[in-house]
């Protein structure tokens, strides 16, 4: 299960990704209802829990932004445990600092010039939206609805991005940045990693 915080920018990339893989609903449930907080998110998913814990993974994905209830989210979210999963799997959190947009950006660029004082009077998140804008030509149009019109040409850079999300986080760790405060930084890629190997097996299986 993906719960999100947004009820477009990830839900559609998820769906898409999901229809590429070959990937069936059963298999996999998103839900964007998560709310506009990340607090939100895991007491959304706490409550879906409650009714069908038996859910293999459990994936929390919210922004870092300028959200007050980012700390008290990751706090929650590792309380949360399902039945049918070893403990360090059953449910992760999935934050990007400052958005979901990093993840987008990564695919083409692995410049880590942190997002935190939404320079020009803009969020942090807002002013990463300005830099996918100009980082690559598929983003000049960028809004989060409209994830299909550069999913495809965004597709094949899928490994290198995932190569650069590993290295934003192994490298600020070198730094000295705590976990979940690594900026910029996104743990999309396990999410990602974790549909490749679903599809791999429902191949092998078929």
């Amino acid at each position: 299960m993906i719960v999100t915080e947004g009820s477009k920018t990830e839900p559609e990339y998820f769906r898409l990704l999901i229809q590429e893989l070959g990937l069936t609903t059963a298999k996999v449930k998103i839900t964007g209802d998560g709310g506009s907080a990340p607090i939100s998110v895991v007491e959304f998913a706490e409550g879906l829990l409650k009714d069908d814990p038996d859910f293999e993974h459990v994936f929390l994905v919210f922004d870092r932004d300028r959200h007050t209830t980012y700390d008290a989210a990751i706090a929650k979210a590792e309380s949360l445990r399902c039945r049918n999963a070893p403990r360090k799997q059953a449910v992760k959190a999935i934050p990007s600092i400052p958005s979901f947009e990093i993840w987008y950006r990564f695919h083409v660029s692995g410049e880590r010039r942190p997002y935190a004082t939404g320079e020009g009077g803009g969020s942090p998140a807002q002013e990463l939206i300005r830099d996918l804008k100009v980082s690559h030509a598929c983003f000049a149009s960028y809004a989060k609805t409209n994830c299909d019109a550069f999913y495809d040409e965004i597709r094949p850079m899928r490994d290198q991005a995932c190569t650069r999300a590993d290295k934003a986080l192994e490298e600020a760790s070198k730094e000295g940045q705590p976990p979940f405060r690594e900026n910029p930084s996104t743990r999309v890629h396990l999410v990602v990693r974790r549909l490749q190997d679903m599809a791999r097996r429902q191949e092998a299986e078929s």
